[in-house]
């Protein structure tokens, strides 16, 4: 079993800001177009790092956090949201968000104590961190970076995504629904059941919340399901031939119009299409794809974690499937967020 659980993947095009600043450290990654990698390190050797792999120059940038600040970033870090220049990685076992700023990977400051955080998204200057461990999501404000409440969904959470004013929240560890909160009041305002282990979720150009439900291992079917964001109900299902099947890493275009995930390689779909592909977009081959991510004209970015120990690598390629560059990151190189120059 993996050490970790697959996350959404919706990466949102952000944008650099170029700026002067008064210290003389060197540059430890170019700014411009280019994908931000959270390597996972090996479980409880807190030794996971940050790489960013830039398309301008065609080169990664590997232990950028742990350079810029002479510690280690932690155990196991998950997930990574921005706000501005601002970015807020999520450090699963050590029970951390580290603020960074994202010129430069410099800590601004640790919210600690969060129980098995897992994912988060933004709305304001408030965030809500999904958790593995506990039935509550979290609520940080992000000017204090403190924990200032808690908002109890009655399961544990994974995926989190923001619509319209309200959060989709899945019940990722032995669970089938989506919980819906509404943003303004923080209540839970209704609830989809999808399918077994819904694990990662996107949203379409059209609104429409897409959800990849594992089967669990072994247990059940997967589904790819489609939901109505706006009346919350399930509109359609996908379903997978084999218990034995085990997709992951849902992840979508920058345009909104094409899904992306992993199952024996790479899989590609329309958001229009009425039936799962019936072959794989790109072939593994030898390697052991581990997280997915998208990025401008159509590139796809998948890493290979190889043997969970050692180093592992990012590969890059084209809209047509064919492979235009790999890079060796940290290892296990899994969440990816991609940035774009302003």
């Amino acid at each position: 079993m993996k050490n970790k659980i697959k996350l959404l993947a919706f990466l949102v095009p952000i944008m650099f800001i170029s700026c002067e600043r008064n210290n003389a450290e060197p540059d430890l990654f170019p700014q411009g177009e280019g994908m931000f990698i959270l390597n996972e390190g090996n479980f409880m050797a807190g030794n996971g790092t940050v790489s960013f792999y830039s398309l301008e120059t065609g080169e990664i940038y590997n232990e950028l956090f742990k350079t810029r600040n002479s510690r280690p970033l932690g155990d196991v870090p998950t997930f990574i949201a921005t706000d501005g220049t601002i970015g807020y990685i999520i450090v699963n076992y050590s029970g951390t968000l580290e603020a960074v700023d994202m010129l430069t990977m410099e800590s601004l400051g640790t919210v600690t104590g969060l129980s098995s955080p897992r994912q988060m998204a933004i709305s304001g200057r408030r965030a809500y961190v999904t958790s593995i461990a506990s039935e509550e999501l979290t609520v940080i404000d992000l000017d204090l970076l403190e924990v200032t409440g808690y908002i109890d969904i009655g399961c544990t959470s994974e995926a989190i995504v923001i619509s319209d004013g309200v959060l989709f929240v899945s019940n990722w560890v032995a669970g089938d629904r989506i919980v819906v909160v509404d943003l303004e009041t923080e209540d839970i305002i209704g609830s989809v059941t999808a399918g077994t282990e819904p694990e990662s979720m996107v949203l379409d150009k059209n609104g429409k919340l897409w959800v990849l439900c594992t089967g669990g291992y072994m247990q059940d079917l997967p589904k790819l399901v489609r939901i109505n964001s706006v009346t919350y109900e399930k509109e359609s299902e996908m379903i997978f031939g084999s218990v034995s099947d085990y997709p992951a890493s849902l992840t979508i275009n920058s345009t909104g119009d094409t899904l992306y995930w992993l199952h024996e390689g790479i899989r590609r779909m329309p958001v229009s299409a009425v039936s799962l592909p019936g072959e794989a977009f790109i072939e593994p081959g030898e390697r052991l794809f581990y997280d997915l991510g998208t990025g401008p004209g159509g590139r796809v970015f998948v890493t290979d974690a190889i043997d969970y120990q050692q180093k592992g690598d990012l590969l890059i390629y084209n809209r047509r499937g064919e492979l235009e560059d790999i890079e060796r990151a940290g290892i296990i190189p899994g969440f990816m967020l991609f940035m774009t120059e302003w």
